[in-house]
């Protein structure tokens, strides 16, 4: 079996996804599959290395710390995917990598399986400012995924229970991710044990709550601080492995508490050291409730260490209580627990149980039922099928117009772009802005009719436009009229549509298009949020689904108010993703 596994995040990124795609991928190829990765490019150029395809990125670490967002389309590497041409495409990551995981799968009609392994909803403080408006993109978010694979699988009941909650309409199989157990079940001396205690400054007759994670918000180690003010004192040291943004945060809580003394930070440790460190500890404590299955903690009770974690639902099957750890649910029962461990004897028979609880996770288990779970999905493929509408020779000959119009307009956008670069006022906005403004309010006035004529009679993709009303008046101006031009646009295709039904759609879009979002139009309550979010994040056809928003019973009040609060969001994305993309392209052939 060929099996292309896309992914936004690879080696040598250390993360959760990336430990699950490299264990699954080795695992599969023992099996005897071909399997090949897309993922993103560290730089800008997009490349082909042995098995792995890089497409070219930049990095949004001001939006999440690591992340990158794809910038080339590498159609020639994509193409040669589709040449190659895999039985199933597994996708790992919702954002950049995704978009061509469901071009391959569509065109080649090979099952798409995606991995959901973060709970977004403990992540929400990253993008949005309300809480509850996070978790409301969250849900629509993840249904628009759900709608887009034939499986979607789900590290954890949890996980899927979430799912679920979310009414994704894709199946939904629990699948928990695989470990090579071997690395964390190797014996280690205990003089390398000594010297890493010595390193870490630890005193000899301490005890070690070890704790290995991203140093993140979501990851509450404030919590694990705070139960160390209970244990102040005593001879415990607190290892908190892992680094992050948070981390400058909880160094100066760990002063303020007074627990210098008890608390060490590790930073970063390489992969193959990882085992090391757990080992080191005497018992693992975690008291996150983000996660969508917890790796450290499978990795924790194969190294022969005891959990003790805060209740989530991720642990159900994996804590025995006092076989191989405990879970809590509140401050004094954590203490309790803490305190209860540190004053009885060092256990081996604990640590054995804690090691033998872990064989259920092996990576060999993962890559035998992922493979299962594949040939499901190839056999039940069946390729969808697409309502035939019959077009009057009067509607075909209009939408032949339309287009004619459409590509007028396009090939006249062409040929001004042209006019500009040869000129030099694309390499220098300045003058591109003197000459527009030469032009006077008519300029202006111009330029919105344009952006609310190509709402309503598609010329342009929606954020070309948007640059170019950045590139021509600058970042304030150009966002504001951007912003009337495209609101007039819409409101005008909204009511064009509410006048004139349906029939007007086939006039202007395809067949497939309209049978494809038609499936938003079943609820009406849904069709909304849907709707909202689309507009809101620019992750589909805006222009259409105004159109197709004039042919429900949405209410003009609804429409205008989804229009006016969330195009702004969406343009002000669209303009500076596209001129940060279109000033590396010209600082490139500058």
């Amino acid at each position: 079996m060929k099996i292309l596994i896309t992914s936004d995040w690879y080696a040598p990124v250390v993360n959760g996804v990336v430990t699950s795609i490299l264990c699954l991928k080795q695992e599969l190829e023992k099996r005897g599959h071909q399997v090949r990765v897309l993922t993103l490019s560290s730089t800008r150029r997009s490349y082909q290395q042995g098995e792995v395809t890089y497409l070219g990125s930049v990095s949004v670490n001001e939006i999440y710390p690591q992340a990158r967002l794809r910038t080339a389309m590498a159609r020639k590497l994509v193409k040669d995917l589709i040449a190659w041409h895999p039985d199933i495409v597994h996708s790992q990551c919702e954002f950049s990598t995704f978009f061509p995981a469901c071009k391959i799968a569509k065109k080649l009609n090979i099952p798409l399986v995606h991995t959901y392994h973060t709970v977004y909803e403990d992540y929400t403080h990253y993008f949005s400012p309300s809480e509850k408006l996070g978790r409301s993109a969250v849900s629509a978010f993840s249904r628009w995924v759900g709608e887009r694979a034939d499986c979607i699988l789900a590290p954890t009941q949890k996980v899927k229970n979430l799912l679920e909650g979310y009414q994704v309409k894709a199946p939904v199989q629990v699948l928990p991710t695989g470990i090579r157990l071997e690395r964390f079940s190797e014996p280690v001396s205990k003089q390398k044990l000594a010297s890493l205690r010595a390193q870490l400054s630890i005193p000899a007759g301490n005890r070690i709550l070890v704790s290995v994670c991203r140093l993140a918000e979501e990851k509450n180690v404030d919590e694990l601080l705070d139960a160390m003010t209970s244990l102040k004192g005593q001879p415990v040291t607190l290892l908190l492995v892992g680094d992050g943004p948070y981390r400058p945060q909880l160094e100066e809580r760990t002063a303020q508490l007074g627990l210098q003394e008890q608390v060490r930070f590790a930073g970063m440790v390489k992969p193959d050291q990882v085992a090391q460190y757990y080992k080191l500890g005497d018992l693992f404590v975690s008291a996150s409730t983000s996660e969508t299955q917890g790796l450290t903690y499978i990795e924790a009770l194969a190294a022969g260490v005891p959990l003790c974690c805060r209740k989530d639902p991720c642990l159900e099957g994996v804590v025995n209580w006092g076989e191989n750890g405990w879970v809590f649910q509140t401050p004094t029962q954590r203490d309790e627990l803490l305190q209860h461990f540190l004053q009885a004897k060092p256990d081996d028979s604990l640590r054995r149980r804690a090691s033998e609880s872990a064989e259920p996770f092996s990576a060999a288990q993962f890559a035998q039922k992922a493979e299962q779970i594949y040939y499901q999905c190839i056999g039940a493929k069946q390729k969808p099928s697409c309502p035939a509408v019959q077009l009057s020779p009067k509607t075909l000959m209009l939408q032949k117009v339309f287009s004619a119009i459409s590509i007028a307009g396009l090939l006249g956008c062409v040929a001004f772009a042209v006019f500009c670069w040869n000129s030099g006022m694309f390499h220098s906005p300045q003058l591109l802005q003197q000459t527009i403004a030469q032009a006077g309010w008519a300029g202006a006035v111009l330029f919105v009719a344009f952006q609310a004529v190509q709402v309503v009679l598609p010329v342009l993709p929606g954020g070309l436009g948007c640059l170019a009303g950045v590139l021509m008046f600058g970042p304030v101006l150009g966002f504001v009229y951007n912003y009337v031009g495209i609101c007039a646009g819409s409101l005008a295709a909204f009511a064009i549509a509410r006048v004139l039904g349906r029939p007007m759609l086939y006039r202007l879009f395809s067949p497939s298009t309209i049978e494809k979002y038609s499936r938003w139009t079943g609820e009406s309550k849904r069709f909304s949020s849907l709707f909202a979010l689309a507009i809101f994040f620019p992750v589909a056809p805006d222009d259409f689904l105004c159109y197709l928003a004039g042919t429900t019973p949405m209410p003009w009040s609804r429409f205008t108010a989804v229009i006016l609060l969330g195009k702004p969001f969406a343009i002000a994305l669209d303009s500076l993703g596209l001129t940060l993309v279109w000033g590396q392209v010209t600082a490139m052939i500058a």
